[in-house]
């Protein structure tokens, strides 16, 4: 493995073809003979139209394509206010050639037309889902957590979890890059990023070996907005919703781009406020009799971020292009909570209320930069790209615990005691990737790569409580963590059309070497482990009306650093959590069906097996009235789902979409508390609405229905809610307005129950979910021409990599 990336290199070279130098060149006049300036002019392919270079004519007129390879092309030149024209067919022989003039002639003006045709708000493909955010009004104003939410498949719990058809252990990307983050740090990244910054979010359910092995349930990729006009350009916006709380945001997008440069910034401010409310009762039996703990908490929360990015892609030459990013990313957090707890039975303590009051504060502040470059050696699809990224991530926390106990008078029964936390943590990643591939004469397509990243976590966390004044540490509580993770990885894929059957099989081979270290414990655990993860997949036509594709993937998900943590963290004196560091990682056998009926009707299902499945689970201390959380592995964890959707227009004023996913959950495991043996069925249904109204008014009335499930020990309630929004241009285009209402009917809350064994608990929550929203974005600068810059291979990361440039 340690001459990994060495192999790959040399393999990859050995199958590089020589590039050719073929010139093919011309002019654009108007019907009058006049020279067109800022034309833009696409090299194509004449046999399905695909994009091969595209260049912008000069004052006088003129475009030249320089180290054309040998084969057959078509030019086309476009330019808003006149009438594609298309030049005959061309064979390059490695030799210059001359285009005749092409002439354009006026066609309909820009007021007349549409630019760009708008895509559905949810689309359905063979491999994914596509949720396109960025042209929903009702999605404006909302984070990219909140998104999620109301995505097909995809649950959002009390935690901030996220699911995927019901199940745990989704990987979630960004322009295709894993962000290496815990769960709350994620969430934290997702809560303070708007909708306004996200273009779509792809749910990709069975991946193929191209992408990292983790995520067992399937990966999230979040695609952020990028520019491609040519010029000067940019966009600002600002937004605001209302609900018990007001939050508003506001940003910037700066972009220039040129036949051979593309410079581009952006920044952005988020501040938001909102509130949680959780109701919690806990019955504890312990030697013929219960104990009740009936908790109730208010908690008020305030945030801000800050972030932004610059990034510059250079065109070397026609056929390489080197690209680098810094992004920075940082922000506050303030928690206010009120944690109230009635405690009565037959082994209650001394006291009968324990009154908890919490602040918790604390900043974070993430750098990464990133260098790449891209190299296309034919028209064929033979390229090479290289990645290399680095980032920095660091939060500190002050969070204080001011306990009071009463009786049922209110009456002092003990002295307070006030507890003081103080957390800090460090995050470094590197990761490097390097990706070639190349399409043979006979039809087959070869992909090949290498990756390797090396993360490491320091989380430090110090206890202290006030005596006479003065704080103490508390030893017990006080814990340094530190988590080492490389993992080395290489990758090949082969792909080949057998007339309407296509194949792909791919085999990912993964080393993993890790070390968690409890300083404060003096407790290590290393790991060291070599994995094999082979994909497979068919698709075929029937007629041409009819597609189907089937599938397979091996995939795996390693424990949290922070799930491997062997301290003890408490809530209160009868709540807390603890890490377990013998956890192994979790592997799932993952097989999709699909199919298609003439783009309108889709149908998918898969099934998945998981072994070692990473759950979480609650245990009890009876005598002592403790509960406590932890993460166990579990013996067998079966997955199934179903989901079929479908887009109904009504004639040209009016579209549905409805989407509907069941899926089955089956958990069975011995656990410390006693035996797990749970099965349920559940379904998700989203309804998606699109109506034109007068005046050049779009309505989106959507709706979801979550039912409820029984994941683990947990059985979750079930919930839905409707959101409505509108949207219209204004300012010639420039200009657009976008106003929606959240959970109109104030029915998104989280209820739960759990029975397992002698643990009885229940649990109901409700945030600030229903709001009134408004949001104003305005583009500026060169929007006349729009000029593409596309990388011809056939890999769909590569292209998540081109996007993650702008």
């Amino acid at each position: 493995m340690k001459n990994l990336f060495l192999l790959v290199l040399i393999t990859i070279t050995t199958l590089t073809l020589k590039a050719q130098n073929g010139i093919i060149k011309g002019q654009v006049t108007d019907a009058a003979g006049i020279a067109q300036e800022f034309t833009n002019i696409l090299l194509l392919n004449p046999s399905d139209s695909t994009l091969i270079k595209g260049v912008v004519t000069n004052y006088d007129g003129e475009y030249i394509f320089e180290k054309v390879n040998e084969g057959a092309y078509l030019v086309r030149a476009s330019l808003i206010g006149y009438d594609d024209v298309y030049s005959s067919l061309l064979n390059s022989k490695n030799e210059e050639i001359t285009v005749p003039s092409l002439i354009l002639t006026e066609g309909v003006s820009l007021s007349e037309v549409t630019i760009s045709e708008k895509k559905a708000f949810i689309e359905m493909k063979a491999d994914k889902i596509v949720v396109n955010v960025e042209n929903s009004s009702v999605n404006s104003g909302n984070s990219a957590l909140e998104v999620l939410q109301k995505s097909p498949g995809v649950t959002v719990d009390k935690d901030n979890k996220i699911s995927l058809r019901g199940k745990e252990g989704v990987l979630v990307m960004i322009n295709g890059k894993n962000q290496y983050m815990t769960g709350d740090e994620l969430t934290r990244l997702l809560e303070n990023m708007p909708s306004e910054n996200i273009n779509s979010i792809e749910i990709i359910t069975n991946p193929s070996s191209k992408y990292d092995a983790a995520g067992n349930s399937g990966i999230i990729n979040i695609k952020l907005r990028k520019n491609s006009s040519l010029g000067l350009n940019g966009s600002v916006n600002g937004g605001i919703r209302q609900g018990v709380k007001t939050s508003y945001n506001g940003g910037l997008d700066l972009n220039y781009r040129s036949s051979k440069i593309n410079v581009y910034g952006s920044t952005s401010y988020s501040n938001w406020d909102g509130f949680q409310k959780l109701e919690l009762m806990r019955v504890i039996p312990f030697e013929g009799g219960n104990t009740t703990f009936d908790q109730r908490t208010d908690m008020d929360y305030n945030g801000k971020s800050v972030n932004g990015k610059i990034g510059i892609d250079y065109m070397l030459t026609d056929k390489t292009t080197l690209g680098g990013l810094f992004k920075i990313d940082n922000g506050t957090k303030l928690w206010g909570s009120d944690n109230t707890t009635n405690i009565y039975g037959a082994n209650a303590p001394d006291f009968n209320i324990l009154n908890v009051l919490g602040e918790q504060g604390g900043d974070w502040n993430q750098t990464s930069y990133n260098f790449n470059v891209v190299h296309n050696f034919d028209n064929k699809g033979t390229s090479i790209s290289f990645d290399t990224d680095f980032s920095n991530y660091r939060s500190d926390g002050l969070n204080t615990y001011q306990n009071n106990y009463f009786d049922t008078n209110n009456n002092n029964v003990f002295d307070p005691f006030q507890l003081r936390n103080i957390q800090n943590t460090d995050i470094n990643i590197f990761a490097s990737k390097l990706d070639f591939t190349k399409t043979f004469e006979q039809g087959y397509n070869v992909e090949l790569g290498a990756k390797i990243s090396m993360v490491t976590t320091d989380n430090d966390t110090k206890f202290a409580y006030l005596n006479n004044g003065n704080w103490e540490n508390q030893t017990n509580r006080t814990n340094n963590f530190v988590y080492d993770e490389n993992v080395m990885a290489a990758y090949g894929n082969v792909s080949k059309s057998f007339g309407k059957l296509n194949i792909q099989a791919g085999l990912r081979v993964e080393h993993t070497q890790s070390e968690g270290n409890s300083i404060t414990l003096d407790e290590s655990v290393p790991r060291e482990y070599t994995d094999f993860f082979p994909s497979l997949s068919l698709s075929h036509t029937i007629g041409e009306k009819h597609n189907l594709s089937y599938n397979y993937s091996r995939r795996l998900d390693r424990p949290n650093y922070q799930d491997l943590n062997p301290f003890i963290e408490y809530l209160d004196d009868y709540t807390f959590s603890k890490g377990n560091p013998f956890l192994n990682p979790q592997y799932s056998d993952a097989f999709g069906i699909n199919y298609g009926y003439k783009n309108l009707f889709f149908l998918s299902g898969n099934y998945s097996q998981t072994k070692d499945a990473i759950t979480q689970i609650l245990e009890q201390y009876s005598k002592d009235n403790q509960t406590y959380q932890t993460n166990v592995n579990l013996d067998k964890f079966e997955s199934a789902s179903l989901t079929a959707s479908t887009s109904i227009p009504w004639k040209e004023i009016a579209t549905s979409r409805i989407n509907i996913t069941s899926f089955y959950n089956g958990f069975q495991s011995v656990i410390p508390s006693g035996t797990l043996d749970n099965q349920s069925i559940g379904y998700n249904i989203y309804i998606g609405n699109e109506v034109k109204l007068p005046a050049g008014i779009v309505m989106e009335l959507n709706g979801n229905y979550r039912s409820g499930l029984l994941y683990g020990l947990f059985e979750v309630s079930p919930e839905w809610g409707i959101d409505l929004g509108l949207s219209k241009d204004v300012l010639k285009g420039k200009g657009t307005i976008k106003i929606g209402i959240d959970d109109i009917f104030y029915t998104r809350n989280n209820t739960v129950l759990i029975r397992q064994d002698d643990i009885k608990v229940d649990l109901a929550q409700r945030r600030d979910t229903r709001r009134v929203k408004a949001n104003f974005k305005y583009k500026f600068g060169n929007n006349k021409v729009k000029g593409e810059r596309r990388r011809m291979t056939a890999t769909s990361d590569e292209t998540s990599r081109i996007i993650s440039n702008n």
